[in-house]
């Protein structure tokens, strides 16, 4: 059978509830190689589940994650091995984790089994109370919209906690007091909503932040990629059900969601909307006056990307219950998340910015255009889409300074794809390392050097952390008048 040919796997909903675990026969698909299936095999294994993990990655890749689970009395670990159908033959559910891509042939194995195959975000959003959930997706600004949401909650005195595709699992809350009115809010990957159960109830509030296209080569089509995240929108529930979604593109005003209540939020919002005002954010949310928001953004939040993260993040904490002061307090205290347009540090009047995060050209576009200095931008990586395409870049690059540092085993096709661009300069590196000496060397004071790719990591890194990390490790070995030495050329 090719992988062309290999059909989707239906997955479920939980058939019991979390104080029902005990000797349940679980398959671990993915440990995952940066801790990211671990909380998910703790949780199992502390309720007396009998958990297995199958990951064939290499050992080395994963030892930080085995050690992190060495002290469970684990069934059965198979690293470093492929997927055995032998696996299947002892277990009741099979998770799978959502970086195991849909042609892998392991999950055709599972669709022909009896075992239910279920996810963590699906045992999360069945098991967590619905009453104070909200689920973010979209392209790009989720993680900051979701943790900015979470702070602006905790700002107004209020229990929250952010997790999902953001990083840690909410499970771990799922004995949560419910007299507590703990807040919940769920980052979701188009990965992880691709394999939500078709039937299950979705979260009361969902916000989409914007769409443009990504892991094509993951989903197989811009379709696909956009059917998984409007599969949030699905299925209600009982009770009001409310949609935070954005003025423009394919998820704008000219989309219609029949089933639940909307809320626009963008720059170019109208009365009734979440919208800018003068120094300030008008916000929408049911039942509410709308409220205004002094608005003075810090470094994490400026520019128009800066902006809209914080109309959306505001628009969720208030439909939670936020107070107008909690909602400003989160604001001018917020200090961004890492390599995500984390200011590393500021030297001679030149700032170095960590965006490794920024794996796409939408999202290096939004990076250009948070501050209109004159730019020294470190560009590489592989293409999500299979092509660099540069369109999205040329209206914040046009009538600007700005300098490209191209680097990595793509440096040549970014070369390339640039050579249109309205460039102030252009040069290409092999090393990340070369690329910063050689903008650090060219920049003056008031000037900026940006790490902001434009695509994966894969080239040179196992992740866009290990390459900002990397970047981070460089700046802060700067010396007050020396660029760092680039040892990995």
């Amino acid at each position: 059978m090719t992988t062309e040919e290999i059909t989707d796997l239906n997955f479920g909903s939980p058939d019991r509830n979390p104080d029902q675990l005990e000797g349940l026969r679980v398959l671990v698909v993915g440990l995952g190689r940066h801790g990211g299936g671990t909380e998910l095999v703790r949780f199992l294994a502390d309720r007396g589940a009998v958990v297995s993990i199958t990951d064939p990655a290499d050992h080395d890749q994963l030892q930080s994650s085995i050690d992190l689970v060495a002290d469970l009395p684990l069934h059965r670990v198979r690293i470093g091995e492929p997927h055995q159908r032998q696996d299947l033959l002892d277990c009741d559910w099979v998770v799978v984790n959502p970086a195991i891509p849909p042609r892998t042939s392991f999950l055709e194995q599972i669709a022909g089994s009896p075992v239910l195959a279920v996810t963590e975000l699906g045992l999360t959003l069945t098991w967590l109370p619905r009453q104070y959930l909200a689920a973010v997706t979209g392209t790009h600004g989720k993680s900051t919209t979701c943790q900015l949401a979470c702070e602006m909650l905790r700002a107004s005195g209020l229990g929250a906690i952010a997790g999902g595709n953001l990083g840690g699992s909410l499970l771990s809350q799922i004995d949560e007091d419910p007299a507590s009115e703990m807040r919940f809010i769920v980052e979701v990957s188009s990965f992880q909503a691709e394999r939500l159960d078709a039937a299950a109830d979705r979260p009361s509030i969902v916000a989409i932040t914007n769409f443009s296209d990504d892991h094509l080569d993951w989903h197989g089509s811009r379709k696909q990629y956009l059917d998984a995240k409007l599969r949030l929108l699905e299925n209600p529930g009982r009770g009001d059900a409310l949609a935070i979604l954005p003025t423009t593109g394919a998820l704008g005003r000219d989309f219609h969601c029949d089933s639940r209540s909307v809320i626009r939020c963008g720059l170019d919002g109208s009365i009734g909307e979440s919208r800018p005002g003068p120094g300030s954010l008008q916000i929408v949310a049911p039942g509410r006056d709308e409220l205004t928001i002094p608005f003075s953004a810090p470094s994490p939040l400026e520019g128009d990307a800066g902006l809209e993260n914080s109309l959306q993040a505001a628009t969720i904490a208030a439909a939670l219950g936020a107070t107008e002061e909690g909602i400003s307090t989160a604001i001018d205290n917020y200090v961004g998340l890492p390599h995500r347009y984390q200011e590393v540090r500021e030297l001679q009047g030149i700032r170095y910015i960590d965006d490794s995060k920024a794996t796409t050209p939408e999202a290096v576009a939004s990076a250009i255009g948070r501050s209109q200095s004159t730019l020294h931008w470190l560009c590489g990586g592989q293409p999500k889409s299979g092509e660099i395409d540069i369109r999205c870049l040329l209206e914040p690059l046009s009538g600007r300074m700005c300098h490209a540092y191209c680097f990595g085993e793509m440096a040549d096709s970014w070369q390339a794809a640039l050579g249109s661009a309205p460039l102030s300069h252009l040069e290409g590196h092999r090393s990340l390392a070369a690329a910063l000496e050689a903008a650090a060397t060219k920049a003056a004071a008031g000037e900026m050097v940006l790490l902001s790719p434009g695509g994966s990591s894969f080239d040179h890194y196992s992740s866009a952390e290990e390459r900002g990390l990397q970047f981070q490790r460089l700046v802060s070995e700067m010396g007050p008048s020396l660029p760092p030495t680039a040892g990995d050329r």
